[in-house]
């Protein structure tokens, strides 16, 4: 008994995995960039994104409180954008955070251009 033959198959459409298209097919239904919101300056996210704006922050030099990244959440639900890394600071077991305001982020660079902080 003789196994038949494979037969090639050839999809009519790019396979979905490896599929990157090079741009947006209707660009003018995409949604417009969000304004990062701005937080009450009274608020844990308002002192820590004052703070960010002055500079890299990580829990080792942040004195405000104990729970920075629970504020750097807070404010990237509200639009803003940050790049993390991790450093190393004595007396620390482990690396830990450093976070930094990323101005080159649309929502981000419109919220500062907005306030004149750009």
């Amino acid at each position: 008994m003789n196994a038949p033959a494979l037969r090639e198959e050839k999809t009519s459409a790019p396979n979905k995995r490896n599929y990157i298209p090079t741009a947006d097919l209707f660009p003018e239904s995409l949604p417009s960039v969000a304004i990062a919101l701005w937080p009450n300056p009274r608020t844990r996210a308002g002192e820590v994104l004052a703070a960010a704006l002055a500079g890299p922050v990580n829990q080792y030099d942040y004195r405000g409180h104990w729970r920075l990244a629970a504020s750097i959440q807070h404010l990237e639900d509200d639009g803003w954008r940050f790049i993390a890394r991790e450093v190393i600071r004595p007396n620390c077991r482990r690396p830990i955070a450093e976070y930094e305001l990323d101005r080159a982020d649309p929502g981000t660079a419109r919220a500062l251009a907005a306030k004149g902080l750009a």
